[in-house]
């Protein structure tokens, strides 16, 4: 088979099975009270947040508060996302099928994480209201949204690889969802600075190195590095290479 034919065969691949999935979110309401939710809870937090955190407190035209809540808002719907990818195939028997057709476990996975990561990103493609709210009221630093917003992506590549993950070791989704969330819940938190004094020495600087809010934090503050860029493309490409690895492991 020359080379252009295995490129061919493998788009081919992964393009059925992300339809498959895109699909799944768009026929289901799940999918759209989600994206209502999220765009609500997320507009309401920085407009008016907790206490006097609210923009209007604040009285600055900036979008760093919102990527601050955008992590926890995270930490609660992308496991609602990727519950469902393995799980529901587990529950319905069809990962057997999926099996016997000629598909690569690494073309399976692939597609089904573009597919949670695309509708991830489109519902956060609704947000982009609050920021032209924003530069309506004042002077908004473009650039820096940009940076927040790609932070939000990358940070979302990351919790949709784990909740992608936990969905093949679970068989069903209220377990997937809930193990989910602990775990990005835990890469979030170890970033944290009472945490880190807790652990203190060598054991402080290796969570800090792992913490997904470490790495998420210059995003937020309107800094792009790439070293930030290159973590967050690691962690979610070494959590789909333990997919894979699981789906092989089932398959045998």
């Amino acid at each position: 088979m020359s080379y252009s034919s295995r490129i061919f065969e493998f788009y081919t691949n992964v393009k059925t099975v992300f339809s498959k999935e895109w699909i799944g979110y768009l026929n289901t309401p799940i999918g759209y009270i989600f994206a209502v939710l999220f765009l609500l809870l997320s507009s309401f937090l920085f407009f008016f947040g907790l206490g006097e955190d609210s923009f209007w407190d604040r009285n600055v035209a900036s979008m760093e508060q919102f990527f601050l809540w955008i992590p926890l808002l995270y930490i609660v719907f992308v496991p609602a996302i990727t519950m469902r990818l393995w799980s529901e195939e587990e529950r319905t028997g069809t990962t057997e099928i999926l099996f016997t057709l000629p598909l690569r476990e690494y073309e399976i996975v692939l597609a089904k994480f573009i597919a949670a990561w695309f509708f991830l990103g489109t519902v956060l493609l609704t947000t982009v209201s609050i920021p032209f709210t924003i530069w309506a009221l004042g002077d908004l630093d473009i650039g820096a949204t940009l940076a927040g917003y790609l932070g939000c992506y990358l940070l979302g590549s990351c919790y949709i690889s784990v909740g992608l993950l936990i969905s093949a070791l679970t068989k069903d989704q209220i377990s997937a969802y809930l193990l989910t969330m602990l775990v990005c819940l835990f890469f979030f938190l170890l970033g944290y600075q009472p945490v880190l004094r807790f652990l203190g020495g060598a054991s402080a600087s290796f969570a800090s190195f792992i913490s997904l809010s470490r790495h998420f934090e210059p995003f937020r503050l309107g800094i792009l590095d790439g070293k930030e860029i290159f973590y967050t493309v690691s962690f979610t490409v070494t959590a789909l290479v333990a997919n894979v690895i699981v789906l092989l492991g089932k398959r045998r």
